[in-house]
């Protein structure tokens, strides 16, 4: 009944604004975290589907026999 005494609805004040503000910011946040997060669990799946083959064809892995690097290993 704010009808009778005049008064209507009031107009957020700035606390209330900055509030909203800061809450929306918040949203934000979280959202880019979750997507983030998704992105990380993707690629771990994915690395686990293709490790294999990668490792396999990978210019560190060294064909044939191997030299001994142990400290008295032989020669």
């Amino acid at each position: 009944m704010g009808g009778i005494f005049g008064g209507g609805s009031r107009a957020p004040s700035q606390a209330q604004k900055d509030a909203e503000a800061a809450q929306g910011r918040a949203d934000e946040r979280a959202t880019s975290q979750e997507r983030s997060e998704m992105r990380g669990v993707q690629r771990r799946s994915r690395l686990r589907q293709s490790g294999g083959m990668r490792l396999l064809f990978s210019p560190m892995r060294q064909e044939g026999p191997q030299k001994n690097t142990f400290l008295g290993g032989g020669s």
